[in-house]
């Protein structure tokens, strides 16, 4: 029987030995087994590993001589990657993991997050990188799980005045996750997830309350870009009892390269069963960081500053009606119970009579693409009302419960006056 939990512990140890033989000593003192891995390629290990370069690359097929011997760098660092996200597997499945922690700078980030990656949502996992901050993006590096990027502040070379405390704490920061995981088990309520912006925050939080009586439980995704992907991870992995797709910027950021962008949106009603309610919030605006860095055709277009970060642009009415039909294309193709609905005054905060990016020629475009597109077996219902209003709202959380009653979604759209 385990009697001990275990952190997993990447580095390379040509360059960062000193840094990782500190890490895991501090780890160690909290009573944890330690697994040291060394994925580097050069150089001469300073410190002794549990698992080893050369059994890194046999993890993925190859010799770390035969990788030397091609003397290509990326094709060295994608096996390695290889060979590392294998070993972190097998370790988790073989109940030999319990956190894992990695430090490095740009390619020992890369390669250290994707090896968190293949870790389920919920298993410890911390980042310590040099690059951490600045203008690096983090999106390709969390990818969609719930790892904790920690700022190293010094590059990661010994142990110093200035890292010996940062070192430090992210061995606390580690362990403390380690000893803490996993949660005690409880009985939980059957799980609705559901697609969230803050400009369709009120919709949510009414939908919420009204299920809520009904004996579910509500977890939100902020459609940024990441979240609606987690989210479609989660609906694969067998988390939830339905989802209400309410918020699916998503879309047409990815189509025209906007910040929140996500590619293959929708893509997991294709792929797993599960009843579904889905709307159109966010469809209506474009989002840069500013008017300066928006593509030239956009900068004269009709737009509202979010924050000091985020600038939304109108879309036109064409570029709207191509996010639906992309939408179509994929809840044609959904396994499970799906309805479409739909309010007709407005699909964000800002986008209703008299505010900012009111569009209303955009609006009734996606209305007719969604009119002409649907197969019948996905019904379309229309509300005459903006997204944020109670009525809406209400619309929403009784399509969602009579889909998970049973009823059949052309039953639940004739209530709202829809034909099947």
């Amino acid at each position: 029987m385990k009697t001990k939990r275990t952190v997993v512990i990447v580095a390379t140890l040509d360059t960062k030995g000193e840094a990782a033989a500190y890490l895991r000593d501090e780890i160690a003192s909290w009573g944890l087994d330690t697994i040291l891995i060394d994925p580097g390629v050069l150089g001469t290990p300073t410190v002794k590993p549990d698992i080893t370069r050369e059994e890194v690359a046999q993890a993925a097929g190859t010799t770390l001589q035969a990788l030397i011997a091609q003397g290509k760098k990326g094709i060295c660092i994608a096996k390695q990657t290889e060979g590392l996200c294998n070993i972190v597997k097998k370790l988790w499945d073989e109940g030999r993991l319990d956190g894992i922690v990695a430090i490095g700078g740009g390619q020992g980030t890369s390669i250290g997050t994707a090896a968190m990656r293949v870790l389920p949502v919920g298993v410890p996992k911390l980042m310590l990188s040099t690059i951490a901050s600045g203008l690096f993006r983090f999106g390709p590096y969390v990818g969609t799980k719930d790892i904790c990027m920690m700022h190293s502040v010094t590059d990661i070379l010994d142990v110093n005045a200035i890292s010996r405390p940062i070192l430090r704490n992210a061995a606390n920061a580690i362990a403390g996750m380690a000893l803490r995981h996993p949660a005690p088990p409880q009985q939980e309520k059957p799980v609705i997830a559901v697609t969230q912006l803050g400009i369709t925050t009120p919709c949510v939080m009414r939908v919420k309350a009204i299920l809520e009586t009904k004996g579910y439980q509500i977890v939100p995704f902020h459609a940024n870009g990441s979240g609606g992907p987690a989210m479609e991870d989660l609906i694969e992995a067998g988390k939830f009892a339905g989802v209400i797709d309410l918020s699916v910027h998503e879309v047409i950021d990815g189509i025209y390269d906007g910040l929140a962008g996500a590619q293959n949106r929708m893509d997991a009603l294709t792929r797993y069963a599960i009843p579904a309610v889905v709307s159109v919030g966010g469809g209506d605006y474009l989002l840069w960081e500013s008017v300066d860095k928006a593509p030239p055709a956009y900068r004269d277009r009709p737009k509202m500053v979010h924050n000091a970060q985020m600038t939304v642009f109108q879309p036109s009415p064409e570029e709207m009606a191509t996010a639906a039909r992309a939408m179509i294309e994929r809840l044609n193709r959904a396994l499970g119970p799906t309805l479409v609905i739909i309010p007709t005054v407005g699909f964000s905060d800002m986008n209703q009579p008299g505010r900012e990016l009111y569009n209303p020629e955009g609006n009734e475009a996606v209305i007719r693409e969604f009119q002409a597109g649907l197969r019948p077996e996905v019904p379309l219902v229309l509300i005459p009302a903006h997204i944020n209003d109670p009525v809406f709202a209400d619309a929403v959380a009784d399509c969602m419960a009579r889909l998970l009653d049973g009823e059949k979604p052309a039953d639940v759209a004739a209530r709202y006056g829809a034909k099947g």
